[in-house]
């Protein structure tokens, strides 16, 4: 806590008074202090670093003062000049970002904040971002160009958009926490419940929409001109993004007379931030890639062209002018054919799907057949494999096919028979063997399913950074090495939970804050399996417990699914833990007081 000293002179007289905390309220935290010439400001001083969590009180800069959010002589801090200072001096990214960064500020920020001060707790508030968000998730807006004729298609703001938006506040306002001196205590953004990106009532909505190999073809066979037709099959067939397809050439093209072809992506379209385009790099590192195709693949580029060594620059996807191939007059062309394929039988009346889906579909079709989450992120480009999974997770690996000629099939090059269908749909589990993920804690999992098994282990890795290894084993024996013999099996994959926590918080028998981790007043989030200790589908659970040992110290922590009720829980926890901490057991065979249940 922050105290009041007065400082006297060499004659006994209170010449000044000095404020003085450690920052942070931590033990081992650094000595702050503040100098006042009346007691009356000291203690005004000392109440406002108190209520900042013995930090400095935002907007105050050591030796000037506090300059006050309404004092409005420093329009510097106005969060609409301060924002687009913020993003004016953003190095690293493309001037498309800083353009879209301001044309979102301009339409959904700065008309709620932009006179707002980035310091005011009242401007920036839990509240006031969160009344925010409900307007946001009130807001309608359209996709794509306005129509000449007609209204558009209005629909509620997707959470996907919400999400980005206040992501973008926040990421400005953290620049206020972290600037030297800091503007404000904390982000509020932080303690903002925000809609699910899965759960979008929205008509019409962002869901991606997956095609089966049968759809894609349908879809092709409707579209009526063959250079349309042949740019979905390299894009399904590549799981290329629209950028990156449109922008293929003869040079992309490595190994192309072998058995193994290849296509480079290292080429993609880019907003210039004027209206232009231009041909530069990819999406990201990982999006700079080698890609193994199929025949199929090579047939349709072959028709385009191949491998012209002549003019290894020109474009095998353009408009009606050879210049860029614009996405809106691909998509008026892709649209006319999915309404012909409903007609004709070839794809359901449920399905919308877009070109993009076309993408979508190549990464099932890739895990329904047994391959891995790292070879589908490593083919799709996506710089973490977190991407992948969040995107393609759920989908449950069926077969162990190789991938090439899972592709092939798709695109028709070989059509399956009326016997092979029905040998699928009959297809079963195989229940000889037991397919076992080894973890280096030295637990394991039993699956059914071989893809079951490689799914977890390639996820564990990704949530823990430590190896696994999947073994197959006959189900007789791996029954007669277990208690409960085959019952433990799984048959399909297991919950898995983003699991946040804080603490814990060590007191000792005083109430004093015991020296701890750095952060550990923070939330920290971590993916948990239904198999884990710290397995749940509570929003928020919370411990205030003595340690054992002659320290006679009490910890408090909390866990849970939500954010907001970790956050709550673990402020309970704490007062809960000083209130017990000096009923210690230990204290008892100390000669202290005697503690009570």
């Amino acid at each position: 806590m922050a105290t009041v000293q007065g400082r006297k002179n060499r004659a006994g007289e209170i010449t000044s008074y000095r404020v003085k905390w450690r920052e942070g309220g931590r033990r081992d935290g650094d000595w702050q202090s503040e100098t006042f010439d009346d007691d009356t400001s000291a203690g005004v001083f000392c109440e406002a670093v108190n209520e900042a969590g013995q930090q400095w009180p935002p907007g105050w800069v050591k030796g000037r003062g506090y300059i006050a959010a309404e004092a409005g002589d420093d329009d510097r801090y106005r969060f609409r000049n301060f924002a687009t200072r913020s993003i004016e001096d953003k190095t690293g990214v493309e001037e498309h970002y800083r353009v879209a960064c301001m044309r979102d500020l301009e339409r959904y920020v700065f008309p709620t904040f932009g006179t707002s001060d980035v310091r005011s707790t009242e401007h920036f508030s839990r509240d006031t971002v969160r009344a925010w968000v409900r307007q946001l998730e009130q807001t309608k807006v359209f996709k794509g160009p306005r129509p000449k004729v007609g209204e558009p298609k209005w629909r509620p703001m997707s959470p996907k958009t919400i999400r980005n938006l206040h992501g973008l506040l926040s990421s400005i306002l953290q620049e206020a926490v972290t600037a030297e001196p800091p503007l404000r205590a904390r982000n509020p953004c932080e303690l903002t419940r925000l809609p699910r990106i899965d759960d979008d009532g929205a008509e019409d909505g962002e869901d991606i929409e997956f095609l089966t190999p049968d759809e894609v073809e349908g879809v092709i066979s409707c579209m009526e001109r063959r250079s349309d037709q042949l740019l979905s099959k390299v894009k399904y067939g590549t799981g290329m993004r629209w950028s990156e397809v449109t922008a293929l050439a003869p040079q992309c093209l490595v190994d192309w007379a072998t058995a193994k072809p290849v296509i480079r992506v290292k080429r993609a379209w880019k907003r210039d931030g004027e209206g232009g385009y231009y041909i530069g790099m990819p999406k990201s590192k990982r999006g700079r890639r080698s890609i193994r195709v199929s025949l199929a693949v090579v047939e349709a580029i072959e028709e385009l062209g191949g491998e012209d060594l002549d003019n290894p620059d020109r474009l095998y996807f353009t408009g009606e002018q050879q210049q860029r191939l614009h996405y809106s007059t691909f998509h008026d062309r892709w649209k006319r054919a999915v309404l012909r394929a409903k007609a004709e039988g070839l794809l359901p009346k449920h399905k919308n799907p877009t070109p993009h889906d076309l993408r979508h579909s190549h990464a099932a079709v890739l895990l329904s057949e047994g391959r891995g989450l790292t070879y589908v992120q490593r083919r799709l480009g996506h710089e973490s494999i977190k991407t992948t999974s969040d995107t393609y997770g759920h989908l449950l690996p069926e077969a162990d096919d190789e991938a090439m000629a899972v592709i092939d099939r798709s695109l028709g090059r070989t059509t399956p028979t009326a016997d092979e269908i029905q040998e699928r749909a009959e297809e079963t589990v195989d229940h000889s063997r037991v397919h076992v993920v080894h973890f280096e804690t030295g637990h394991v999992e039993a699956f059914w399913k071989a893809g079951d098994a490689r799914t977890v282990a390639d996820q564990w890795q990704l949530d823990n950074g430590q190896s696994t290894r999947v073994e197959t084993w006959a189900a007789d024996w791996w029954r007669r090495q277990q208690t409960n013999g085959l019952k433990g099996v799984r048959d399909g994959l297991p919950n898995r939970i983003r699991l946040w926590s804080m603490g814990p918080a060590v007191y000792g028998p005083d109430g004093a804050e015991q020296a701890s981790e750095p952060g550990v007043h923070q939330p920290r989030d971590r993916w948990v399996w239904e198999w884990e200790a710290d397995y749940t589908q509570e929003s928020a659970h919370s411990r205030s417990e003595w340690r054992p040992g002659p320290r006679a110290e009490t910890e408090a922590m909390a866990w849970g699914l939500d954010l907001v009720s970790v956050r709550a829980a673990y402020a309970s926890a704490r007062t809960d833990a000083l209130r017990i901490c000096s009923l210690h057991p230990a204290l008892s065979s100390q000669g202290g007081r005697e503690a009570v249940g």
